[in-house]
């Protein structure tokens, strides 16, 4: 029986040529719904020293500075976790492409961000308008919002109250674990992120898969 041998990419053996691919997934993941990078795995330490993931929709990426952006509700737990305790992690899969990404950084909780907010439809603005903080206990199933947004999206006018409960979480990627799965043998490289000021400068080395 013949192994089947599929053509390899560019950037297999290439660690310049592999960045250039983590920066175009990440780009592509920000705007391209159906980008598997288009979600992913926030990690936080909560009060008790445990660890927490949720998945997050990934938002925005300055390309120049590597800085991540999500949404949260400034009333939900991971805003007190990170409070707490800063750093953070991200995790990345394509399973098509088989590229995992493991980031981690240190995050930065911005309040009610206009710009941002201003970016969001409506429909989005109405998760915002919960009359009650995420993770709440209740008797019974709920929304968290009025009965008037079941199926409606709120007014412009009416969603400018949700400003109050936004905010933007920037992570700053201090390191990036990159692991691409292949027949022919996995490539795993480890990017540190060194900044001085305004300027960065991306180190990488290959690891044992």
């Amino acid at each position: 029986m013949r192994l089947i041998v599929k053509e390899l990419p560019e950037f297999y053996n290439d660690i310049d040529k592999t960045l250039s691919e983590i920066k175009s997934m990440l780009s592509r993941g920000v705007n391209d719904r159906k980008s598997n990078f288009h979600y992913t795995t926030l990690c936080t330490v909560d009060n008790n020293s445990r660890p927490q993931a949720r998945t997050v929709i990934f938002r925005n990426f300055d390309i120049e500075k590597f800085y991540l952006y999500i949404h949260s509700d400034l009333r939900s737990k991971k805003i007190n976790e990170i409070k707490n305790n800063s750093h953070v992690s991200l995790v990345f899969y394509d399973d098509k492409k088989k590229i995992q990404l493991r980031m981690r950084g240190i995050a930065k909780i911005e309040p009610s961000k206009k710009d941002s907010w201003n970016k969001l439809s409506n429909w989005s603005r109405r998760c915002y308008l919960s009359e009650e903080s995420p993770g709440i206990n209740k008797q019974e199933p709920t929304s968290g919002f009025s009965e008037k947004y079941y199926f409606n999206a709120p007014s412009t006018e009416e969603s400018e109250k949700g400003l109050q409960n936004f905010s933007v979480i920037q992570i700053m990627a201090e390191e990036i674990e990159w692991l691409f799965l292949a027949s022919q043998g996995h490539r795993r490289i480890l990017f540190d992120i060194k900044r001085d000021l305004e300027n960065i400068k991306i180190e990488g080395k290959w690891l044992v898969p």
